[in-house]
C-alpha cells in the first residue's frame, strides 16, 4: 500500500524538477516492493489481499510513471502502450482463469525481469538523461518494451496451457 501512496509524491517531484529526489523515491518503490515480498515469503505471510495488492502496486506505478514521462520523452509511447496493453491482457485473463476456477498465475521470472528492467531504466533515465541523449535513452526504453512484450507473450501462452487444460 505504501507504494500506491508514493506515486503522488513521485510525480510532484519531477514535474516539479527534483528529479534526483523523484529518482530516489523510484528506486525506493521497488526496494519496498523487493523486501515486501521477500518478508511476506519468508515469515509466511503471504495473504489473499496482498497478492492482489502487490501487483496492483506495480502496475500503478508502472503505468503512472510511463505516462508521465512521456512528456520529456516522446519515445517513452510505445512502452506506455505496451505496457497497458500488457496489464489490461493480465487482468482479463486471470479474470478469466478465476471464473474457470482456476488460481490467477503467480509471478514468473519473466515478469520479474521485466519490472526490474522498468525500474532501473526509470531510475537512469531519470538521473542521467543529459549523459544518455536521445540514444541512450531510446535503447533503454526499447529493452523494457521488448522485455515487456517477452513478457506478454510469456504469460499469454501459460494463460492458454492452463485454459486448455479444463477445457
Amino acid at each position: 500500500m505504501l507504494r500506491v501512496l508514493m506515486i503522488p509524491l513521485i510525480i510532484w517531484l519531477y514535474l516539479t524538477d527534483r528529479v534526483w529526489l523523484s529518482a530516489i523515491m523510484v528506486g525506493a518503490s521497488a526496494l519496498t516492493d523487493g523486501v515486501d515480498g521477500y518478508i511476506a515469503r519468508r515469515y509466511d505471510q503471504i495473504t489473499p489481499l496482498g497478492k492482489v495488492l502487490d501487483p496492483l502496486a506495480d502496475k500503478l506505478t508502472q503505468i503512472t510513471l510511463a505516462v508521465f514521462l512521456i512528456k520529456d520523452y516522446p519515445v517513452v509511447i510505445p512502452l506506455a502502450i505496451v505496457l497497458t496493453v500488457k496489464e489490461l491482457l493480465m487482468l482479463r485473463w486471470g479474470l478469466s482463469l478465476l471464473r474457470a476456477g482456476l488460481p490467477p498465475f503467480s509471478a514468473r521470472w519473466w515478469g520479474k525481469l521485466a519490472t526490474g528492467a522498468f525500474y532501473v531504466g526509470t531510475v537512469l533515465v531519470i538521473l542521467f538523461s543529459q549523459q544518455l541523449g536521445n540514444g541512450g535513452r531510446f535503447l533503454i526504453f526499447f529493452l523494457i518494451t521488448a522485455l515487456m512484450l517477452y513478457s506478454m507473450l510469456r504469460y499469454g501462452v501459460l494463460f492458454r496451457e492452463k485454459i486448455k487444460r479444463v477445457s
